[in-house]
């Protein structure tokens, strides 16, 4: 299990997660499916002006809600899809720089939502 710092409170206000995280947690390491995190850090940029990242990654558990839809515009018919992750509320993640791969798919983080039970991660797969 994963912590960071200062998740509980400042000083000694809190020693534990609440019991309501507890149990979450304990069901998402039994029966989560395993999402990687994607880390990104700028490290320059390229002839074109365009920034250029390294990446590093690790795993977390968490329980994965699709949503997805079809788009018919000028182009082509354009596939969207979004998903909802539940995880651990201390998941080492946060929304700017970091990104999700699901089934080989990665997914930009538009939102993180904290709850008393769970994170709630929302993104939207990169084209």
């Amino acid at each position: 299990m994963s912590f960071k710092y200062g998740q509980f409170g400042t000083g000694f206000l809190r020693t534990i997660p609440p019991p309501p995280a507890l149990r979450f947690n304990n069901m998402v390491r039994t029966r989560g499916r395993a999402v990687t995190i994607v880390k990104l850090t700028q490290t320059g940029e390229n002839d074109y002006g365009q920034p250029t990242y390294s990446e590093s990654s690790h795993e977390e558990k968490a329980f994965l809600e699709r949503k997805g839809r079809e788009r018919d515009i000028p182009p082509g018919t354009i596939k969207e899809n979004l998903i909802r992750l539940f995880m651990a509320r201390w998941a080492a993640i946060q929304e700017d720089d970091y990104e999700v791969e699901v089934d080989g798919a990665r997914y930009h983080i538009t939102s993180l939502d904290e709850t008393d039970a769970y994170l709630m991660v929302e993104a939207e797969r990169k084209i």
